[in-house]
């Protein structure tokens, strides 16, 4: 099994990349497409960044400012059951750190290198917009 693995200074504190993570109004304006459900603990999200694509993801475990932990529950190209962890910490320069985790991918699955290419683009719109809000 595979575990992904991406990080991303952004120039804002922990509580507004943290609130650009959990508040679905803040995540529907810089994530593609469409954003559905709450980000609460035992909750669903669901995100439709195409209309032919699908993710929901259900929220494990929150940590105010520092931690989501979420399990996938359904995704269009790919096996749910998958954790996926955003880990926020300060930066001695004031900038919060952001460290995703996307695990339990199989090594032959051929979503995989589009995922991986992918979250690159999401954690780049979550900069783009925690350092304009």
């Amino acid at each position: 099994m595979i575990t992904l693995h991406h990080a991303i200074k952004i120039s804002a504190s922990r509580h507004a990349v943290y609130a650009s993570l959990t508040d679905i109004n803040h995540m529907a304006a810089w994530h593609a497409g469409k954003v559905e459900g709450e980000i609460a603990p035992g909750k669903v999200l669901t995100l439709r960044p195409k209309p032919e694509t699908c993710f929901s993801w259900r929220t494990d475990q929150l940590e105010s400012d520092a931690l989501i932990v979420q399990t996938s529950q359904e995704e269009t190209d790919s096996h749910a059951g998958k954790t996926l962890t955003f880990s926020l910490s300060d930066l001695d320069d004031g900038r919060t750190l952001v460290e995703l985790t996307h695990g339990e991918w199989a090594e032959s699955d051929p979503h995989l290198p589009f995922c991986n290419t992918y979250w690159g683009e999401v954690l780049f719109h979550l900069k783009t917009f925690a350092e304009r809000a």
